[in-house]
């Protein structure tokens, strides 16, 4: 076996479990995002709100009316009480990024209201592992009106 092989080797042996714990945590981190989405679709208040940390801040960009602090708690408890259009809000080529109980997850988005677009913008989420589980501590994402569709 040569040397550059056997170094190979070795830094394998080292950093693959390594590896492995952080694409395990990626992948944790993208599934917490993506309940919540998945509550907002169902209109499952308990399912989103099991995503988020008590403390969690919600903070909206929006081109015409400036940068908005929304309390979690309300909005998740006005899409419990919303009725009529299925609201879905898609994802597309999220950015996961994870260091020690810190994460961050950027992604584009497209916020349906049945079978209309309503709205689409950015993502930005920061997760911190709490009590051994991933948690959303703060999201925040603008809002564009003109959106063409990625489906």
């Amino acid at each position: 076996m040569s040397a550059r092989s056997l170094g190979a080797i070795l830094v394998l042996a080292v950093l693959g479990p390594h590896a492995a714990t952080a694409q395990s945590d990626k992948a944790a981190v993208l599934s917490v995002v993506k309940k919540v989405f998945e509550g907002m679709k169902a209109r499952d208040t308990a399912l989103m709100r099991a995503q988020m940390d008590p403390a969690a801040r919600l903070i909206g960009v929006d081109p015409t009316k400036g940068v908005q602090a929304i309390d979690p708690s309300r909005w998740i408890g006005g899409i419990g009480k919303s009725s009529g259009d299925v609201y879905d809000e898609r994802i597309f080529d999220p950015e996961v990024r994870v260091d020690e109980d810190l994460a961050t997850v950027w992604t584009y988005y497209e916020f349906w209201r049945g079978s209309k677009l309503s709205h689409c913008g950015y993502d930005a989420f920061m997760l911190s592992k709490v009590g051994g589980a991933w948690k959303i501590v703060q999201v925040a994402d603008t809002r564009k009106q003109s959106c063409t569709p990625r489906k």
